[in-house]
Formats: C-alpha cells, sequence, structure tokens
C-alpha cells in the first residue's frame, strides 16, 4: 500500500481519523463558503462548533498502530466509521467505543469481543487509559461541544494562523477550561490546551504528522503531553501513531 507522510503541512481534528478531506469554509452566516472579504473574519464560537461538528464524520476505515507511553508500547486497531470510533488494545483485554452526538459523546468500554459494553460515566472519564497520558474523556473531545465557548483572539501554531477558544467544563472534568487552536486554512483543530484554575497548560494535544493513504487523510501521529503548569516542559509524553490504513471497518 502506497503511504505518503506529510509532517506539518496539514492537520486533522483531535482523533477524527479518515475525515474527509474537501471541507467547506465557514462563512460568517454559519454555513457555505467564505468570500475574499470574509475569510480574515473571525467565526463566532456558535458557528465554529457547527462546523466542527458537521465535518465530524468518519470514513469506513481500519487502522493499525500503537500507543506509546515513556517504554511501553501497546499495538491498537482503530476502526472508524460515520460518528463511530473503535479502540482495540491487541496487548490487553480492553476495547473502547466511542459514539460522537450534538449532545455529548458515548464512551463505553468493554474487555474482549463478546463482552458486553459499559457507558463509562462521570468521575470514571477523567481517568487514564491504560496507564497513559489519555483520559477517557479526551477521546471523546466532548470540550468541543461545551456551551459557550469564548473566542480569545488569534496566534501561530507551527507557522499556521488560528483562531483560538476556550471553553469551561459543565461536567466533571480533569480540566478548569481547555483552549483549542483552529487553523484559518485547513479549518482544522491543530492543538488543544487543558487548563487547571490558574489557566495553566496541563496536558497539550499536537499533531506531528499525517497519512494519505485509501483516498483519504489520517493522523499519522498525534502526542499528548502531560504538562508541568506554569511552564512550557512536559512531564510525560504518549504518542499515538498509526501505521496502516485499510478499507472496510468492519463496524
Amino acid at each position: 500500500m502506497e503511504r505518503q507522510v506529510v509532517y506539518a503541512l496539514l492537520f486533522v481534528c483531535f482523533l477524527s481519523v479518515g475525515w474527509a478531506q474537501n471541507r467547506k469554509t465557514v462563512s460568517s452566516k454559519g454555513g457555505g463558503e467564505t468570500t475574499s472579504s470574509e475569510e480574515e473574519m473571525t467565526p463566532t464560537p456558535q458557528q465554529m462548533q457547527h462546523f466542527l461538528w458537521r465535518t465530524l464524520v468518519m470514513k469506513d476505515l481500519r487502522l493499525k498502530g500503537q500507543v506509546q507511553s515513556g517504554e511501553k508500547k501497546m499495538p491498537i486497531l482503530v476502526r472508524t466509521k460515520d460518528r463511530l470510533l473503535q479502540f482495540e488494545f491487541q496487548d490487553r483485554p480492553l476495547q473502547i467505543r466511542v459514539r460522537f452526538a450534538p449532545e455529548g459523546s458515548l464512551i463505553q468500554k468493554r474487555s474482549k469481543q463478546s463482552a458486553n459494553w459499559e457507558v463509562v460515566t462521570g468521575l470514571e472519564k477523567t481517568k487514564s487509559v491504560a496507564g497513559t497520558d489519555l483520559a477517557y474523556e479526551d477521546l471523546g473531545i466532548d470540550f468541543l461541544r461545551w456551551p459557550d465557548p469564548q473566542p480569545k483572539g488569534e496566534d501561530s501554531v507551527m507557522m499556521l494562523d488560528c483562531w483560538v477558544y476556550e471553553v469551561t467544563p459543565p461536567v466533571e472534568s480533569n480540566y478548569a477550561k481547555v483552549r483549542y487552536w483552529i487553523s484559518k486554512t485547513y479549518k482544522t483543530m491543530i492543538r488543544a490546551d487543558g487548563l487547571n484554575g490558574k489557566g495553566e497548560a496541563i496536558k497539550r494535544f499536537t499533531f506531528n504528522s499525517i497519512i494519505e493513504a485509501e483516498d483519504t487523510v489520517v493522523i499519522g501521529e498525534m502526542k499528548v503531553a502531560r504538562m508541568t503548569p506554569g511552564t512550557d516542559v512536559s512531564a510525560s509524553r504518549t504518542y499515538v501513531q498509526i501505521e496502516t490504513v485499510e478499507k472496510g471497518s468492519g463496524l
């Protein structure tokens, strides 16, 4: 299978592997394409939320890769279809299913294929996944649908101009707020910081590469870093790496 990895050029939104490449830009009216005079206007938080939700549709794919946390490497199979995302760890009895919905993601887990799915709720959502820097709530990216997001101006990340938004969780969360960066050019999220009560980053999500395969673009590598508060230094890091992409998820 031909595979091309492209660094620091394009990014796809957090864990939404298999998104369609061709996305319409956000208009000042919340739909359709922008005119040249509108392209530099910052979309309202509601417009951006609506746009991100509308594009959160994944192709029918089967992806193989690994989750690396410190010296630990865990092979993983990821299945995607429509608004369903399923993680199957190959070295331990853990499968996680995320079903995206406007009111919030449904996150479930089970120990094996034949077991019943159990809903992950409340405080359990804030717990670590398989001892990594990822929490269950991170997989659901619910912060993109939390109410009353606030615009925080503009910034540049990896030489890309971005709009910046910040939102406060209405439910139990590891974060007092989440700040996220949307590329003006690609209309996708390229970074997100989970903040503590002092506004300091305690977790950071960034994307290091993408893969072009099977007529689509998927995340090649995502880095999740647990930050030392008040600094840009990471205390630990977890990498989600995709190595092969095949059509047909089996979902």
